[in-house]
């Protein structure tokens, strides 16, 4: 099934991601976990460095349970929908936005939600921005001025410049709202100890490497519309519980002692299938898809030949087969099917040597004796840095890349090295192809961070006038559709020269017990809302 269709499905059922593929539909009769319905628990891989959401985006599991946006985003129209604000309006451009904050919101610890907690939240966000500590939520305020509250419930966001996707922004978990209390700690404490917000759950005891508690949170009655329940969460509690290996994950949930694991291969769905009460859930992402990121000011990567030849060189659909299991699709456009600014562009991506050899042939890449390619006593030859934190970071993948492009005249050098030393060469600008893993925010705003000269954080690359104009502009633009024609047009011509190589797009994969129901992800698949989520 293509992620088109995925798509497609989540749409017509209201929900950013569902339970699509169960290996049985009979009752759950196993003891241990499946018997309790009021507890989940949740086998996951890795015990989280930071609990505060605001400073860590890869744990967004844990942070987002406690944490209430101002916005929700409706996942089946793309509408915002009121949550902790009950309304609000665009000013001047795009240069200020005002929330009418809701009455009667208290965090857990019982502090009361006001506009001036949350013109606070906005302030201390930035202060942390600008030491380095909240990169994403940085962005996030990109030429931000202040925040202020005109009244007890009635806040004002200002910038220097017009920030379109700041809407979008506040649907997502890292700009969840925290009680005064925790503001008033510094990022370490909060990292240490979590923040308190005015969600559904509370954190109630985390045991290093071992597992993470949370209680029901008495009382809550403000959910959005789109979450499609009313009152406090159905669950009692729920239990994460830190199983770094997959087979131990898997075998947890057909045993029945987990009712839902995270990060699932064909390794882990071997186990379970066939196995009666046990299925497959596939967490769709709104994200730039897995890309090689491309030097181009590279004297070699410089030439829009190379790079096109490479593009059109890797055959995506062998790729995903051979090396990657369910939830992996063939890239189509730079980002993936969910998003809001995606447009089939497969056409251009499309496996095509010929087209490769025709259009190096043209620019006068000539093939040597032993088969690689040289212009003007310069060989087509390039390093790719990939990580061992990188999705799909098995050696094996890389190397079928490397011969795939081998039969076109290019050589690739493969360099394996460690985060750090992928960071290292990130600042530095000394690399030619690297792989990014792609980043979840389903705005434009997202392919800029990652396409722009002027945003990326890969330093060195020259700079692209027709790529970097659009979506400078799409970004102060709050017409809905300008926007999405400068969008267009910046993509069009990131695809067409082969500014970044799209591979391939990555479904979060799980698996659940039969009787969990109504999981859902409205913002991105390490989101999950376990607020709605019942047992039965």
């Amino acid at each position: 099934m293509s992620r088109a269709t995925l798509t497609r499905l989540f749409a017509a059922s209201g929900a950013a991601a569902l339970l699509l593929t169960g290996c049985t539909s009979g009752v759950d009769a196993s003891a241990g976990a499946g018997a309790d319905t009021t507890r989940l628990r949740v086998a996951y891989g890795w015990y989280p460095t930071c609990f505060d959401y605001g400073q860590s985006n890869p744990f967004a599991l844990f942070g987002r349970q406690v944490l209430d946006t101002l916005l929700s985003e409706d996942p089946e129209t793309g509408e915002f929908e009121p949550y902790l604000a009950k309304s609000w309006k665009s000013l001047d451009g795009g240069r200020a936005y005002e929330f009418t904050i809701r009455d009667g919101v208290t965090f857990s610890n019982g502090e009361k939600l006001t506009a001036q907690v949350v013109a606070d939240n906005f302030e201390t966000l930035w202060k942390l921005a600008e030491q380095g500590v909240s990169p994403t939520p940085g962005a996030y305020l990109r030429n931000y001025d202040r925040a202020e509250a005109l009244d007890a419930r009635t806040v004002r966001v200002s910038f220097k410049k017009p920030n379109a996707g700041f809407l979008q922004a506040n649907s997502e978990g890292q700009f969840g709202i925290i009680a005064p209390e925790s503001l008033a700690k510094s990022p370490k404490e909060r990292c240490a100890e979590g923040t308190i917000g005015s969600g559904p759950f509370v954190l109630d005891e985390a045991v290093q490497d071992e597992r993470v508690e949370y209680v029901k949170r008495e009382g809550y009655d403000w959910a959005p519309d789109a979450y499609g329940r009313d009152g406090a969460a159905s669950l009692e509690r729920v239990t994460i519980q830190i199983v770094p290996e997959e087979s131990l994950r898997a075998a947890g949930v057909v045993s029945g002692e987990y009712d839902l694991a995270y990060s699932m291969t064909e390794t882990g769905l071997a186990q379970a299938k066939g196995q009666n009460g046990v299925k497959t859930v596939l967490a769709s992402d709104r994200s730039v898809v897995n890309t090689f990121v491309v030097n181009t000011a590279d004297p070699v990567l410089a030439d829009p030949a190379v790079r096109q030849a490479i593009q059109r060189g890797i055959n995506r659909e062998e790729l995903v087969s051979a090396f990657y299991g369910k939830g992996v699709e063939p890239a189509t456009d730079v980002v993936s099917p969910g998003h809001p600014s995606y447009k089939d562009r497969g056409e251009l991506l499309g496996h095509d040597p010929e087209y490769s050899a025709s259009v190096l042939d043209r620019a006068g890449w000539v093939k040597g004796k032993d088969g690689i390619r040289v212009k003007d006593g310069q060989q087509l030859r390039l390093s790719l840095a990939f990580s061992a934190g990188d999705i799909g970071s098995a050696e094996s993948g890389w190397e079928y890349v490397k011969n795939g492009l081998a039969d076109i005249g290019v050589a690739i050098d493969l360099k394996r090295v460690s985060d750090a030393e992928q960071a290292d060469l990130r600042k530095s600008g000394k690399w030619q192809l690297a792989v990014y893993q792609g980043a979840s925010r389903g705005d434009a705003d997202g392919i800029a961070a990652f396409y722009s000269t002027r945003l990326s954080t890969w330093a060195g690359q020259s700079p692209r006038p027709k790529a970097d104009g659009p979506l400078a502009e799409q970004a102060a633009t709050v017409d809905p559709e300008k926007r999405h024609s400068l969008v267009d047009r910046a993509v069009t011509e990131i695809v067409t020269q082969a500014y970044g190589i799209p591979l391939f797009d990555s479904a979060q994969v799980l698996l659940a017990r039969s009787a969990v129901r109504d999981l859902t992800f409205p913002v991105n698949a390490w989101e999950p809302i376990l607020y709605r989520v019942t047992k039965k």
